[in-house]
């Protein structure tokens, strides 16, 4: 009789102890992705770029004027096949560093823009005081207009989009912006201004 009654309690200790490796498995795996997504949110800075549509004025007007006067160069670096690929163009004085990091849609998804960072450096070769103009570009998803930012510097300008986030590097942390309802006149972004 206390065979028979030994049996059932120690199937049951098993059971048990089986489902306790389970839930502490569990346990682990969450406090591990917790652990992961705490490190991730101190990582990234997220911020949202709004424009009203009723927007307008003399600085805006010159935005879309200079967008407008370089479109037909930048139109040429859209391509998503090359997305992340730097492609140089280097000139007597110059050299460009152009780089596609795709598209970024507003949040409404609504519109999108075609994204492109451009380093130039002018004063190559026998200049002896080269300077740098540092430019994000984002095209019209249709490729009929262009808004470009002048960046103070080079570490100034976007990493890449993840996430339909434009991200940046400001020392050591992300910086990521979305876009709401359109572009401003003056891209901000936090920790490293507005240009």
């Amino acid at each position: 009789m206390n065979k028979i009654l030994f049996l059932p309690i120690l199937f049951l200790l098993i059971s048990c102890n089986q489902k306790q490796k389970q839930i502490d498995t569990w346990n682990n795996r969450i406090a591990e992705y917790q652990v992961e997504t705490e490190k991730n949110k101190s990582d990234i800075i997220l911020d949202t770029l709004v424009f009203n549509q009723n927007m307008n004025g003399k600085e805006l007007t010159e935005k879309y004027a200079f967008g407008l006067s370089k479109l037909q160069f930048y139109k040429q670096f859209v391509s998503e096949n090359k997305i992340l690929e730097k492609q140089i163009l280097t000139e007597k004085h110059t050299k460009a560093e152009i780089t596609y990091l795709g598209k970024l849609r507003d949040l409404n998804n609504q519109n999108s823009y075609h994204v492109i960072k451009n380093f130039k450096i002018i004063g190559i070769g026998e200049m002896e005081s080269p300077r740098g103009i540092s430019n994000i570009a984002f095209l019209s998803d249709n490729l009929e207009k262009a808004i470009i930012y002048r960046m103070s510097l080079p570490n100034e300008l976007p990493e890449k989009i993840e996430n339909n986030i434009l991200l940046f590097k400001s020392e050591s942390e992300q910086v990521g912006i979305s876009i709401l309802g359109g572009l401003p006149t003056m891209l901000c972004v936090p920790k490293i201004g507005c240009n």
